[in-house]
């Protein structure tokens, strides 16, 4: 029966930790949409709709815009390049959820006809779109009014679409963008020939009758300060408006490489002035720009680290400062960024703007995303950490040994509005608590909490309670035994191994030990030549909701007695369990020649991997678990040796066919 209880106590849990239940993101700030649907075929062009929205507008309850547009690609065959848009629920999807499938708005069953280019008014009754065919022969803008009852899912027509801009002809008109008070239409289209120009024409909308005029006397080309007709061959596309409408933000390659540009128009769009959005931006593409919900702000997508050889993420510039923040999930792209027009706040009272993206991230494909900047862009609060042991001897050290790192927060960041725990305050408990927000203590996309960047254990130690995993806080059921190992584990997935002392006298002291692999730290240490010397740690973390970022330092002492040769330090194989490759990773404080072999349980030889010189730091080598003949060694247990400079270390691989 204790049994039975305890498997129901962690469903409980893995149920309170999923990110649609808003106990935590998938990596703190930032959730995925759109990874559990049928449409493989990527998600393009997000953009948020204003009305209706969700959330309280709280910290603990953001307020967020219940529809985003999209674009995705036709499943008809021969036409895979024909878009077709449409809606999904802006509620984070990391598992599977019922009820939430995307919404078809406009679709050629046929494949013919394509619809891209989305864009919402800001009160999210009226959508522009771009219709056009699979080889993108000429395209024309259109307006079309939608309900807005959550119970159609904002999909039905209202009225008949209102057409904008007219590319018969073989004319390309793309990118619309409404402004602030859906009177006008700012777009970029090739109707002057061989450049591609900023326009903008002045629209009536009637929400009432469902209908819409164009005044085409006020169609204008935006000749960005040239004040000439002549045709220059360059490119100015993608504009978006400032909140208050007095700017224009647009890409342009005049200047060489892609950059973004600012324009006050004119309502005949002669004597225009055009600034560049940053001073002295580096030579590197930049696109897709949007403006933060009080125009202080820009937000686009760049390389990462502003090189050209890296893949894109999203960036916030500040107008006023040129301060820039590189916001980013994990090394895959992030592109094309719309931003929300609700500002929320952290508990500390910092303002932000949610923003939907496209990423690679967490291996789901290309899909949409919703992030914020406080993670990346507001600086770290301290966390107090000590570490046991301080002190280890290299020479005595045993497999399975770890390193815990106690943390707890300072009354600033308390104050602040956060505790060190994994749940959320007020949590399931029933405890009298103040309004605060965790750690988030899982360990997909990026890992947090981290020590020197390595991730907690994952294998956790403690095989009779898991009451110190915060259990009352996560489930509201106290005290009841169960293997952490075989259900927390597996359930849940790599949550890692840590543990919470509460402070029950309502201070908010709560404590987390967390717990990392002795190897992992072992091996960076050794790998900087930092051994008998007192090492200062970095541990971080960031919290369950917004992000919000942690650091604290503690210290660590590797001492061994024979420092004549060189240390050496092995990390555990990977993977393992292993077929039919495992990589080996090792680390040496000085250069020298490093021997790695791998023998079975007799003691014979299998494997020399290698036998060579390296230079002082971490190397990676790789056993293909071939015998030294070239034959396959059989299932079994094997150990893999490194030795350098007389010291060698020794670890433990399982080969599993």
């Amino acid at each position: 029966m204790k049994r039975l209880l305890s498997v129901v106590a962690i469903l409980v849990l893995a149920a309170s930790l999923l990110p649609v239940k808003g106990q935590a993101g998938l990596r703190g700030a930032f959730d995925p949409i759109s990874n559990n649907d049928d449409l493989i075929r990527g998600k393009f062009s997000p953009t948020l709709r204003g009305v209706p929205t969700s959330g309280a507008g709280t910290a603990a309850s953001p307020r967020v815009e219940r529809w985003i547009g999209f674009v995705t690609l036709s499943s008809v065959v021969g036409s895979e390049s024909v878009g077709e848009i449409w809606l999904y629920r802006n509620v984070s999807q990391a598992f599977a959820v019922s009820g939430l499938a995307p919404v078809p708005m406009l679709r050629d069953p046929n494949g013919v006809v394509s619809y891209i280019d989305p864009a919402w008014s800001k009160d999210g009754k009226w959508l522009a779109y771009v219709r056009t065919d699979n080889s993108v022969s000429a395209a024309s803008i259109y307006v079309q009014q939608y309900d807005t009852a959550t119970s159609t899912d904002g999909s039905v027509a209202l009225g008949s679409p209102i057409l904008v801009a007219d590319g018969t002809g073989g004319v390309h008109h793309r990118h619309p963008a409404f402004n602030s008070t859906a009177t006008q239409i700012a777009y970029d289209s090739d109707a002057f020939g061989p450049s591609i120009d900023i326009w903008s024409v002045n629209i009536t909308l009637d929400a009432t009758a469902h209908t819409g005029t164009v005044n085409e006397a006020s169609r204008t080309r935006h000749q960005m300060g040239l004040d000439q007709p002549v045709l220059d061959g360059k490119a100015e596309f993608k504009p978006a408006y400032s909140p208050d409408n007095s700017k224009i933000a647009y890409v342009t390659n005049r200047f060489g490489a892609f950059q973004i540009q600012l324009l006050t128009p004119t309502a005949n769009g002669l004597g225009e002035t055009t600034v560049a959005s940053e001073n002295n931006p580096a030579s590197i593409t930049h696109d897709n720009p949007s403006f933060s919900s009080d125009g202080t702000k820009l937000y686009y997508d760049a390389p990462s680290n502003q090189d050209p050889a890296n893949p894109q993420d999203i960036w916030e510039l500040n107008l006023a400062t040129g301060a820039k923040c590189n916001i980013f999930i994990d090394l895959a792209g992030d592109v094309d960024p719309n931003v929300s027009q609700y500002v929320n706040t952290t508990n500390d009272g910092t303002p932000f703007n949610y923003f939907v993206f496209i990423s690679q991230a967490g291996g789901f494909g290309v899909t949409i995303w919703r992030g914020e900047s406080i993670q990346n862009c507001k600086p770290a609060l301290p966390m107090t950490v000590q570490i046991t042991p301080s002190q280890v001897d290299l020479d005595r050290a045993k497999d399975g040994d770890q390193f815990t790192a106690e943390c707890t927060f300072p009354a600033a960041t308390i104050a602040a509005g956060y505790v060190a725990r994994a749940a959320n305050q007020p949590n399931l408990s029933g405890l009298p608590e103040h309004p605060k927000e965790g750690v988030r203590m899982r360990r997909s996309i990026i890992a947090s909490p981290t020590m020197l960047g390595r991730a907690m254990d994952p294998q956790l130690t403690d095989d009779s309670d898991c009451s110190d995993m915060d259990l009352l806080a996560l489930s509201g059921v106290p005290d009841v035994p169960t293997t952490c190992f075989d259900v927390a584990y597996y359930i849940l997935g790599a949550i890692g191994d840590y543990s919470v002392k509460v402070d029950t006298t309502l201070n908010d002291q709560h404590h987390m030990l967390i717990r990392y692999n002795r190897r992992a730290i072992q091996d960076r240490i050794v790998a900087l030549g930092l051994v008998n010397k007192y090492v200062g740690i970095e541990m971080r973390a960031y919290s369950n909701r917004v992000g919000q970022q942690f650091l604290g330092f503690g210290y660590i002492r590797l001492n061994k007695k024979n420092t004549a040769g060189s240390t050496i330090a092995l990390q555990q194989n990977y993977p393992n369990p292993f077929n039919p490759i495992t990589k080996i990773q090792f680390a040496v404080d000085k250069p020298g020649n490093v021997d790695v072999r791998v023998f079975n349980t007799r003691g014979e030889l299998v494997r020399t991997v290698a036998n060579t010189w390296y230079p002082q730091g971490s190397h990676t080598v790789s056993w293909d678990g071939k015998t030294q003949s070239g034959g396959h060694a059989p299932s079994g247990i094997y150990y893999i040796r490194a030795k350098s400079g007389g010291n060698a270390d020794v670890i433990k691989a399982v080969l599993a066919k």
